[in-house]
Parts: structure tokens; C-alpha cells; sequence
């Protein structure tokens, strides 16, 4: 593998994930993240690891039940069929950043795969112009505090490459603070992050982003996976099961007893000490 890295400006990051305990990449990767609210760090994942990731979401799509049909959620569900699910949620890189952005106490609270594929967008909502505001702390007291500080970001990541016109998310860097607020009608020219996403790269962006999925104009599909982490003032919005009394969080106890401590921590119902 080579080492990963991150561009100067808001759009790359590049350099290796073999110390995330600090120093250049993590603090590059994380000062991009903070200033613009969105960075991508490349060469993050092995040409290995991509196809396992590609061969699990086929996988999951043909096999497993969803919401729709090009979507699924809680996929460390998934864990022993294929590991990489996991092992992408505690990704060092991901969870060095978290710790450096959130601090200890915090929490998944998103676990996806997706596929957009050419003139069929797994969700038409998502191509408007919005913020993740489902991943917003709800008290009223916390609405002022969501202004100035990051409660949550999402680890986006790309196992395929992925240009223009296969659909790339497309975000508004920097305006993620002070309640700045933009709209559908907004020109193409303000979004200047999303272009093209290599593969083996890590997108990584705070909720309170500007963003919008886009279309896919290609024969290949746009396979996508997402994980969320946030403070646990936000609830573990996207991981929970629809049942007959409404959608609760079901722990995977399977996973929590044989997993890390990392993935217990991540999966508790509250904050886990450190």
C-alpha cells in the first residue's frame, strides 16, 4: 500500500496511515476537515480492500433487505459474511480523527452502503442542495453550541474511481459555521469540492456541510459506503431497526462480544469510559 495523502487546498489529502497517533497527515487531514469542512485523504484503502468492499455491497444489495432497493443501513450486521465492514468502521484513520475532532465520548450513529446507477439515484431527495441535519443534536439548548463547535462527521469512502459523471458528492467547502444557509438554486461554480474522488480515498466532512448527491451518467454503478460518528448528543439516527413500536436501536450483541473495544465503545447504547 502505498502511503496515503492530503492536498494543500480544500480538496486533497494525501500521506500514510501508519502512525495516526499525530504529525503530518492527521493533522493535515483534520485542520482541512476543521477549516473547510470537508477534506479527502487518499490512497487511505488497498486495491484489496476496495474489491472485498465492492464484493460485500453487491452482495448486501442482492441478498439483504432495505429500505429501498440501492440502500442499506447497519452493515456491521454484516460482520461475518464480510469483516470489511467493520474494519472500515474502526478504520485508524477514521477513529484517529474522531478522537482529535470529538474527543472520547462519541459514538456511531451511521452505517451505510449505496448505489446510484445511471438514471436511477438510490434517494432523489439527496440531490438538493441540504446539510445532514438528521444528524443534529434535537434539544433547543444545543442549537447555538451546533454553530461554533462540530458535533459529527461522516467517513465516506471511495472504492472505485469515481469522476464527474459517475455521480461524485459535490459539497460547498468553508460556509459550515455561523449559520450560513444555501439552496438548490445555488451555480455550479460554488461547489468546488467533488469533482473527482480517486479510488482509495476517504472523504471525510462535518454534518453542518453544504452537499448534494448528483446524478450518475455512467454504465458503472456508483457504489458508495458511509459511516457516521457523532457526539452522543445526537441519537444513533441511521442505525436503528423499524419494528411495530417505531425505530430503537438494537445493539448487535454478537458483534459487541466479539469484536473490539473500539466497536463496543462505537455500538453502546451510551458513552462508554476511556
Amino acid at each position: 500500500m502505498q502511503n496515503p495523502s492530503v492536498d494543500e487546498g480544500p480538496d486533497m489529502t494525501t500521506g500514510g496511515t501508519e502512525d495516526m497517533s499525530g504529525g503530518g497527515l492527521l493533522d493535515q487531514a483534520v485542520a482541512s476537515l476543521r477549516r473547510d469542512g470537508v477534506t479527502i485523504v487518499q490512497d487511505a484503502l488497498t486495491d484489496d480492500q476496495c474489491r472485498q468492499t465492492r464484493e460485500g455491497i453487491d452482495w448486501a444489495l442482492r441478498t439483504q433487505v432495505g429500505l429501498s432497493p440501492l440502500h442499506r443501513q447497519r452493515t456491521y450486521e454484516y460482520f461475518r459474511e464480510f469483516p470489511i465492514f467493520v474494519d472500515l468502521i474502526e478504520h485508524p484513520l477514521a477513529i484517529a480523527v474522531a478522537d482529535r475532532c470529538l474527543g472520547s465520548a462519541y459514538h456511531l450513529i451511521c452505517a451505510e452502503i449505496t448505489r446510484n446507477e445511471r438514471g436511477n439515484h438510490y434517494l432523489e431527495g439527496v440531490k438538493k442542495v441540504h446539510q445532514d441535519d438528521c444528524f443534529f443534536p434535537q434539544q433547543p439548548e444545543l442549537q447555538a453550541d451546533l454553530q461554533t463547535r462540530m458535533y459529527g462527521f461522516t467517513a465516506q469512502w471511495v472504492i472505485l474511481d469515481i469522476p464527474a459523471p459517475m455521480g461524485p458528492t459535490q459539497f460547498i467547502p468553508g460556509p459550515h459555521v455561523g449559520g450560513t444557509r444555501y439552496t438548490s438554486d445555488e451555480p455550479d461554480s460554488s461547489f468546488t469540492f467533488g469533482n473527482h474522488f480517486p479510488k482509495g480515498s476517504l472523504v471525510l466532512y462535518d454534518h453542518r456541510t453544504w452537499h448534494r448527491g448528483t446524478d450518475n451518467h455512467c454504465d458503472t454503478p456508483r457504489d458508495l459506503i458511509q459511516n457516521g460518528y457523532a457526539l452522543h448528543a445526537v441519537d444513533k439516527v441511521q442505525i436503528r431497526t423499524p419494528t411495530d413500536g417505531g425505530e430503537l436501536y438494537i445493539p448487535c450483541d454478537r458483534l459487541i462480544d466479539q469484536g473490539s473495544e473500539t466497536v463496543r465503545r462505537l455500538l453502546s447504547r451510551t458513552a462508554v469510559k476511556v
